[in-house]
């Protein structure tokens, strides 16, 4: 009887495995082991994260890099604008202010020789005045704007806090891409009124650069615009095209621009805006504090005929005698008579 026991429990072994072998999908998994078992999911995006660049994969959309699992150039550029750019900006513009600031101390506010003498003469007509008024509003709020979309997150964080900057940020934002196209409209503008008068003279502008423009004692000669109102002119104006052009890609990602495109304009035009930024302290300084008399003439439209000759004095010898004679030699007294020229030559 035990025999026939022990025949019977040894077949139903032999059939139990028989199943199992025949049913492989049926075996229980072997127990987990976190030495040996290894993780499909994570060792592909591993090893996609590894590599030098995008890893496109297949799919049925149809919109730009959307078959780019992982965009490893993004982080890239992420740490070269944090570690390099903003940083590097910043201590450009603290460096040109002190510059400025050394240049006040130094130079001081530099008067008019000879005083006013009360004969004024028409530099700039109201067309010109509205172009340059509209441009230069319009890039001090782009440069503001832009300025606190790149070193916001550093300087005014600690000063409005996290939430206060997201609003400010957000206002920046918004004012910065719908006033970029009418930045773009109002420099045309600008180059059309002004292109004339800035075209370079090298025998005059050279020796103007030379002699440092007369900011150090001795008179530098110059024309209606002189090298550094010249310089200022095509550097805005070839800079501000850059800055126009990668402004448009960037405020308008629908022409099937990629990321790396975006990353690309992204960093022409952070660096071309920065460029800009930094010369217009000079020239802002220049065009308010530092000569008397310089503000009022893009204010008004006029200039006092001493400043002209102190400053344009080549412009000024052919329009002195559409403003009357000079002063005192033949008996105008200040205030008399206000006559208009419109020679920019």
């Amino acid at each position: 009887m035990r025999i026939h026991t022990l025949l019977f429990v040894v077949c139903l072994l032999a059939s139990v495995f028989q199943v199992q072998a025949a049913n492989p999908q049926s075996a229980p998994p072997p127990p987990p082991n976190s030495l040996f078992t290894s993780n499909p999911g994570a060792e592909l995006w591993r090893e996609v994260r590894q590599r030098e660049g995008d890893i496109r994969g297949t799919t049925q959309m149809k919109s730009t890099d959307a078959g780019v699992l992982i965009n490893t150039s993004g982080q890239k550029w992420r740490e070269y604008r944090m570690q390099n750019l903003i940083p590097k900006a910043a201590v450009a513009i603290l460096v040109i202010l002190g510059i400025i600031a050394l240049f006040r101390v130094i130079r001081g506010k530099i008067p008019m020789s000879g005083g006013r003498s009360g004969i004024k003469i028409l530099r700039f007509t109201t067309n010109q005045r509205v172009a340059h008024w509209t441009t230069a509003i319009l890039f001090v709020i782009l440069g503001l704007t832009g300025l606190t979309l790149l070193l916001g997150r550093n300087f005014l964080i600690p000063v409005f806090g996290a939430e206060g900057f997201s609003y400010l940020a957000t206002g920046a934002k918004f004012l910065h891409d719908y006033l970029g196209p009418l930045f773009a409209l109002s420099l045309t503008w600008l180059f059309v009124l002004f292109v004339h008068g800035n075209m370079p003279k090298p025998s005059i502008d050279l020796k103007w650069l030379m002699s440092g423009g007369g900011m150090f004692g001795k008179h530098a000669h110059a024309q209606c615009y002189n090298a550094g109102e010249k310089f200022w002119f095509w550097l805005a104006t070839l800079g501000g095209l850059v800055v126009v052009i990668s402004g448009l890609v960037l405020d308008f990602p629908i022409f099937g621009q990629t990321r790396a495109t975006m990353e690309f304009y992204h960093l022409v035009h952070s660096i071309a805006a920065v460029v800009l930024i930094l010369v217009s302290f000079g020239h802002i300084y220049m065009g308010t504090a530092a000569l008397e008399g310089t503000f009022e003439v893009m204010q008004t439209g006029y200039c006092d005929a001493n400043w002209a000759r102190d400053h344009h004095d080549l412009w000024y010898e052919k329009v002195k005698d559409s403003a009357g004679a000079e002063p005192r030699q033949a008996g105008i007294q200040p205030g008399m008579a206000q006559r208009e020229s419109t020679d920019s030559t």
